[in-house]
């Protein structure tokens, strides 16, 4: 028991105890010690179309960093400001393949990275770290982009907590609801990606089913052991697919990993007493946010617009707007548009030919950019009559518009404000208007300023409107914008008006989703359906019965619908049973279960009450039936006592994930035409002209109705100077899909995510009239292409990985009518007919290094579906077999 023998004892438990220390806090961050850490990031991208077959893309980056404490606090050794710097950075393949399939088997990781971006890398940052948070974050002026942001992700692992709970993190992400959960000696962290808080970057549709899911997770699992991180292993996922197509769009997988090296021990360095002078004494150093930046890569070798334009063989490409090939043009040229100047963009207007402008002011509306819209504004002058087919082309674009901003809504109310030279286009303007502002509220904008003022504009043009058709112009845009505090004046507008703005106020309320529907106006509705205090037109009626049906229909109100359908004209109670027959058998429809239930009972369900005579029907069935969509149509037609079609409603809606997209609506309206069959009108007919129109409702947007005549003279001009050449209702290319997203990875690399949508559509409606034989033959034609495109990446200056995606399909829907005139009753014939079509996928995944690409791989497929005559009803399919075997 000597002195000596005690002293070293003591100098060997005093030298552990040391050590232990050194590595006894989080971080291992003693003062003295210098910790290295091995640190690795894996990407990998994968495709959604074919995962079993087709390879994954990415890359891997390694790396080893130090750290080292530059100043602690002398009054909380848990407050510290640490040094981290990166060194030996390498570039490999992110798993083990055949050496031929070695993406980076010749090169060298300083080549690919270059020497600035190396060197960027190493420059050492300084973060503020205060018990397990990160405060601040330091580096030199020049830090900025890539090297920036894979350093912010390095120092975001070093950010932990070591007690149970869920708090708010700033890290490379934004800020973040994070959780941690102990167990053992391990620190499991679950962030929540859809609550951090950063910068918006991109944009996305209004109606989801058009849109895209972005389904990110991120779970990380520390080791720990006394205090010291031993591993770190963060991994996240990201799935980028489209609503209307689950298999457009990939699969990125991140993984950062952090292993500790090795602690050297060595004299402090602290380079100041205080934080402020530390940080002061370092001079180099600058504040930086922790948050990543997200910034916008430019073009690689793009094609100029005008040399993409002047390479097109436009007789080819555009000759049929409803080919793929134009839709896939479109796309592209939408595309480069973004990246034109607003000369560039007039000087094609200015110089476009005949069959080429309606194709530019698509694409230059669709591109919606700043340069865009003011070349646009510029161009088309709303006071030249001449100029109103360029005019309503740029209208329909705008109301097609995904994301409309305020820039648009400011350049549509400017030309609103001043001369516009035909009533057709101002009609059509407000229209737009009302329906770009519904758009923006949908997106959270109704509170912009811009928003507000256009809102005032319309409401006081609808207060000061002292003709009929300035008042139902401004109930159209109502109709369109659907904002919930205009239901209380829709309200007042079918209250003691004439039938159509009575009409137009009625169905503006049907497009509200149920939770606006309030009690009163379902009591006004009841009214109108069963005349309580005034007479109204049977189209009013049956689009008033369609809000009470559509909205929390009560037991009660079904008795009251029942039991008058024997006080009704007899075809309005034939498409009263025939609606609630269509929905009792239907899957999906809200008042299905009280319909059944109701009629259950005998005293209700009777030959006296659900017997009705008549030609008028309701019906409803499926277009297509996918795993992800389905498409539905609904028909309704009302008759007149001579059976001359008063009413004609086809609807075609695709329903996704609960959403609900209104993607055509052909409605055809006949007033007054009964007078040529009978001595007498109909009594609750207060428009006693003779009027016949067509109104269409296109991917949510009412546009005004088209007046085929006015009219008894204008009816009998007409029908002499019927022409068998198609009349054009719709045609254009629409940019109905638009997504851009870019994405924060853990790593401080960022994902991309972009997704378009190209549809050429071509509407046209036919006459045929024999005034020999009697007989009379409409065809609504409507025929489209529809593109995807998509490219889920992630693009740096050294490597790319990626996985673009296409669909392309053809679609062509014929709506028939034929009428015999030679009987009476009339003899009509109606007939949807669904034209074969054929869709094509393909998939690419690929990665390439220094815009080299070294690996590529394609899979594809191609279906084809017959066409098919959809059925309607039982009566209709009788007396079309009657008019044809004739």
């Amino acid at each position: 028991m000597g002195t000596p023998e005690i002293s070293r004892k003591r100098l060997l438990v005093l030298l552990i105890f040391t050590l232990l220390y050194a590595e006894g806090e989080t971080l291992g961050l003693a003062s003295n010690v210098l910790v290295k850490y091995k640190y690795v990031v894996d990407l990998v991208l994968e495709t959604l179309f074919s995962p079993d077959t087709l390879p994954t893309s990415g890359f891997r980056i390694e790396a080893v960093t130090q750290l080292n404490v530059v100043w602690e606090n002398s009054s909380s050794q848990h407050e510290k400001l640490i040094q981290l710097q990166v060194e030996e950075v390498k570039l490999l393949n992110v798993s083990e393949q055949n050496e031929n399939r070695n993406s980076f088997k010749d090169a060298h990781s300083e080549s690919l990275l270059g020497p600035t971006i190396m060197a960027a890398l190493k420059k050492p940052v300084i973060f503020h770290w205060n018990s397990g948070k990160i405060e601040a974050l330091y580096g030199s002026a020049e830090e900025r982009g890539l090297p920036l942001n894979l350093k912010r992700g390095l120092v975001s692992l070093f950010q932990l907590q070591q007690s149970s709970g869920t708090i708010t993190e700033v890290d490379v992400s934004g800020n973040c609801r994070v959780t941690y959960e102990m167990a053992n000696n391990q620190v499991i962290k679950i962030k929540d990606l859809l609550s951090c808080g950063k910068t918006e970057f991109g944009f996305d549709a209004s109606n989801q089913v058009l849109g895209v899911q972005w389904q990110p997770t991120c779970k990380g699992l520390y080791s720990v052991e006394n205090g010291v991180i031993k591993t770190a292993v963060i991994e996240e996922g990201h799935i980028f697919k489209l609503n209307l197509q689950t298999t457009i769009g990939a699969k990125i997988s991140s993984r950062q990993q952090l292993h500790y090296m090795t602690s050297e021990i060595q004299p402090k360095a602290f380079y100041g007493e205080s934080l402020q002078e530390t940080l002061h004494n370092l001079g180099i150093f600058t504040p930086l946010s922790m948050t990543g930046v997200l910034e916008k890569i430019p073009c690689k070798n793009c094609t100029l617009a005008n040399d993409y334009l002047k390479s097109l063989n436009k007789k080819n490409n555009l000759q049929d707007i409803s080919e793929i090939s134009a839709a896939k043009v479109f796309l592209a040229f939408v595309q480069l548009l973004r990246e034109a100047k607003k000369i560039e963009i007039l000087n094609f207007l200015k110089k476009a030919a005949d069959d080429e402008i309606s194709f530019l002011i698509d694409s230059a509306t669709a591109a919606q950019t700043e340069s865009s819209l003011s070349a646009l504004s510029e161009y088309l002058d709303f006071t030249k009559e001449k100029q109103s087919p360029q005019v309503k082309t740029f209208l329909y674009a705008a109301a097609f518009s995904s994301y409309p901003s305020k820039e648009l809504l400011n350049t549509l109310l400017a030309k609103l404000q001043r001369k516009i030279a035909s009533r057709e286009v101002e009609e059509t303007t407000v229209s737009v208007i009302g329906a770009v502002i519904g758009k923006m509220c949908l997106r959270n904008l109704c509170k912009l300023q811009e928003v507000e003022i256009v809102k005032k504009v319309i409401l006081e043009g609808l207060n000061t409107a002292k003709e009929e058709a300035d008042v139902k112009m401004y109930l159209l845009a109502l109709k369109n914008a659907r904002l919930p505090e205009t239901i209380p004046l829709l309200l007042q507008y079918t209250k003691g008006q004439t039938n159509s703005v009575t009409s137009i106020a009625v169905e503006a309320l049907q497009r509200f989703p149920s939770a606006y529907i309030t009690q009163e106006v379902k009591k006004q509705m009841n009214r109108i359906f069963h005349q309580s205090r005034n007479r109204f037109g049977t189209a009013v009626r049956m689009a008033a019965l369609d809000v009470i049906l559509n909205n929390q229909l009560s037991p009660m109100e079904l008795k009251n619908i029942v039991l008058s359908m024997r006080e009704m004209e007899s075809e309005l109670s034939k498409y009263t049973v025939a609606k609630l027959q269509n929905i009792r058998h239907s899957d999906h429809h809200q008042a299905s279960k009280v319909i059944r239930e109701l009629l259950r009972d005998r005293l209700i369900y009777n030959y006296n009450h659900m017997s009705r005579f008549g030609c008028s029907s309701s019906s409803s069935g499926y277009l297509a039936v996918t795993t992800d969509a389905i498409s539905s149509y609904n028909m309704d037609l009302l008759f007149g006592g001579t059976g001359i079609l008063q009413k004609s409603l086809t609807d075609f809606f695709i329903l996704n994930q609960g959403n609900q997209l209104h993607a055509t609506q052909v409605s055809i309206e006949a007033q007054g035409l009964d007078s040529f069959f009978k001595e007498s009108p109909a009594q609750d007919d207060d428009d006693d002209e003779i009027t016949a129109s067509m109104s269409v409702i296109l991917f949510d947007v009412q546009f005004p109705p088209t007046v085929f005549f006015q009219g008894y003279s204008d009816l009998m001009e007409k029908l002499w100077s019927v022409s068998e050449e198609p009349a054009s209702i719709i045609k254009g290319s629409i940019l109905l899909i638009d997504h851009l997203q870019s994405v924060m990875l853990q790593s401080g690399l960022v994902a991309n995510a972009e997704f378009q949508g190209g549809l050429g559509i071509d509407v046209s409606g036919i006459i045929e009239l024999s005034l020999w034989s009697q007989k009379c033959k409409t065809n609504i034609r409507s025929r489209g292409a529809l593109v995807i495109n998509s490219v889920i990446k992630v693009d740096t200056t050294f490597a790319q990985a990626g996985v673009k995606s296409n669909s392309e399909a053809t679609a062509a829907l014929d709506f028939v009518s034929s009428v015999k005139f030679l009987e009476s009753p009339l003899l009509i014939c109606l007939q949807l007919l669904n034209g074969p079509y054929q869709s094509r996928e393909k998939v690419t995944i690929y990665k390439s290094l220094q815009e080299h690409v070294v690996f590529s791989k394609r899979k594809k497929r191609t279906r084809t579906f017959q066409g098919a005559e959809l059925p309607l009803h039982q009566a209709n399919s009788e007396m079309c077999k009657k008019m044809f075997s004739e």
